[in-house]
């Protein structure tokens, strides 16, 4: 996605496999702040004949920032927003729209067009304040803490002129929907989207102000708790029914999904019955289990982005290696080579991480290594951060049991997030959202 904002001859091509599918994509834009602040980047959907695909943008925040429209050249489009050039991570969600049928042969394609960003004048005060605040701390200006309180003032100014932008965007998109689809209950988008977590059906007003309003990662949960509760739940139980196995001989069971992607479950008196589940589970449902589990969890979904990036890249890590060499690999014991190659791999994995070419799989497993090696180096004695997907069947359906982790995770995010002291980036003024990309 990234190089695809720099090559406007290229799009990225995709499919709705049926009306329930959705994609996501993260992407960053790729230029300086300084660059930023003058350009404007459009993203383009073209859509197979007949079908009509929402194109949704959300900020690294997890707010909605743009929905796109018909351009009237048969495509959509959507205006990634320049409301401030501290913020350069998005996320493209695509989904089926108005009920339409969709085209699981046929390909969309999302494309980009840089532009003049017209209104740059509105975030030049942040790229100038910050660029005298660095050259007073530079030349060891004695005042240049005058200088950081001035900058300080601007991102806070900023910060209130994100909210005021979001804000007027929402209340657009809102009054632009056809009367029957505007929300007029009194029910708040937190009592809604616990509503949807449940397994309640919002009816289309309801759906469309949650849409608008609610954060993605708050969506997102609501979602995964409601499939898991309802088709999950009822996809798992048809499939047992087919072994001959019924939902009461079930209830009541725990399902443990280890870091390695290893299934254990307990609380099933007939060991035949136990295994037959066991044996499912691992061949068809852990890889969605643990989907489920990263998404609902909050002792996972409350991270930071870092240290989630960190916990998750050691399950994905410790499941692809096991699939390569059928056993556990202590992570601890890897290190990088100095021609940057990943060391203390057996043979067959070495091999093919290290020197396979042009293939993505491999190429996103070395990044997670070369990343968890080093996160490794700097959380010292505190140990990788591994945690069990852990589930609870009970009333004929599953719900997520949080199971935490082994390490300390707060001292371990105080490790990985860099620390000032005493320098400009130390009373730096942090915006008050919380990063969820």
């Amino acid at each position: 996605m990234n190089f695809l904002i720099k090559d406007e001859t290229s799009s990225l091509k995709g499919n709705l496999s049926n009306d329930k599918d959705v994609d996501f994509y993260n992407f960053s834009i790729p230029f300086m702040n300084f660059q930023r602040n003058y350009f404007g980047v459009e993203a383009y959907i073209d859509m197979p004949k007949g079908c009509d695909y929402n194109l949704t943008l959300y900020d690294e925040y997890g707010n909605q920032v743009g929905k796109a429209e018909w351009d009237g050249e048969g495509r959509k489009k959507l205006n990634i927003p320049t409301w401030d050039i501290q913020t350069n991570k998005y996320c493209i969600k695509v989904e089926n729209g108005n009920g339409e049928e969709v085209s699981p042969d046929d390909y969309y394609k999302i494309s980009f067009h840089v532009s003049q960003n017209k209104e740059h004048e509105k975030t030049d005060t942040v790229r100038e304040a910050y660029g005298n605040l660095h050259n007073a701390y530079d030349r060891k200006d004695e005042n240049w803490r005058e200088y950081l309180e001035q900058y300080n003032a601007v991102l806070r100014g900023t910060e209130q002129n994100y909210l005021k932008e979001l804000e007027q965007l929402h209340q657009k998109q809102f009054d632009s929907l056809p009367e029957e689809k505007k929300y007029k209950g009194r029910r708040t988008v937190d009592e809604l989207l616990q509503d949807m977590a449940e397994g309640k059906d919002l009816n289309d007003a309801e759906l469309e102000y949650v849409k608008i309003f609610a954060n993605l990662k708050d969506m997102e949960k609501a979602q995964n708790k409601a499939e898991l509760k309802n088709s999950f739940s009822d996809n798992f139980v048809k499939d047992l029914e087919g072994m001959g196995i019924s939902r009461d001989d079930i209830e009541g069971m725990c399902v443990r999904i280890g870091s390695s992607g290893d299934v254990s479950v307990d609380g099933i008196e007939d060991s035949t019955v136990r295994e037959q589940v066991q044996k499912l589970i691992d061949e068809r449902y852990g890889d969605r289990m643990y989907q489920y589990y990263i998404g609902i969890a909050d002792s996972v979904g409350n991270l930071s982005s870092n240290t989630y990036q960190y916990a998750t890249d050691v399950q994905e890590v410790r499941r692809y290696l096991k699939g390569v060499t059928g056993e556990d690999i202590s992570l601890e014991n890897l290190y990088l080579t100095p021609d940057g190659k990943i060391g203390g791999l057996p043979d067959n994995a070495a091999n093919l991480i290290n020197k396979t070419k042009d293939n993505a799989k491999i190429e996103r497993m070395k990044d997670a290594l070369i990343d968890i090696i080093g996160n490794i180096r700097i959380s010292g004695d505190l140990g990788v951060p591994d945690f069990t997907s852990q589930f609870q069947f009970k009333d004929g359906v599953f719900s997520v049991a949080d199971s935490g982790f082994a390490v300390d995770m707060g001292a371990l995010d105080g490790r990985l997030t860099p620390q000032y002291s005493g320098n400009m980036y130390s009373d730096m003024y942090q915006y008050q959202f919380k990063k969820v990309l």
